[in-house]
């Protein structure tokens, strides 16, 4: 596991220590990223209205999903706060899941990004461990000792 104990003789350097530490923080941003991505995922349901449905005659209809020729019209309380169109609400759909595109790819290059310079500088964790192993000091001077 990546923050599991160190075998008994071997201390966990600083460098290790803070390279798992680099490699949780940069997860966290490729994390978010995907998850912005899942949510930019193109919907097949008809935009949702937070407020009052009307038909093309002002009509008040009773479900929540607007249809082409249909309006959404908006309360806070008691006042009106403004209305849109299916394709109003389809645009603004279409801009919120482009932002969500973009949060997301800017997150998880950031993430995988670091995630590579992490790994590529120190080497993978479980590797340098095997890598220490084979350096032992008794071996670096011919085993004379």
């Amino acid at each position: 596991m990546l923050f599991r104990e160190p075998r008994a003789g071997r201390p966990v350097d600083g460098p290790t220590k803070a390279a798992r530490w680099l490699l949780v923080l940069f997860l966290a941003p490729v994390c978010w990223g995907l998850f912005q991505l899942a949510g930019a995922l193109p919907s097949a349901q008809a935009p949702r209205c937070p407020g009052t449905v009307l038909d093309e005659h002002g009509e008040e209809l009773p479900q929540t999903r607007l249809r082409p020729g249909q309006t959404c019209h908006t309360r806070d309380g008691l006042r009106p706060t403004g209305s849109r169109t299916f394709e109003e609400a389809e645009n603004l759909r279409a801009q919120e899941q482009r932002e969500l595109l973009e949060e997301g790819a800017l997150f998880t290059l950031y993430g995988a990004g670091g995630l590579a310079l992490v790994l590529g500088r120190l080497g993978p964790p479980w590797r340098r461990a095997d890598r220490e192993q084979h350096t032992r000091p008794e071996e670096a001077d011919g085993g004379t000792g």
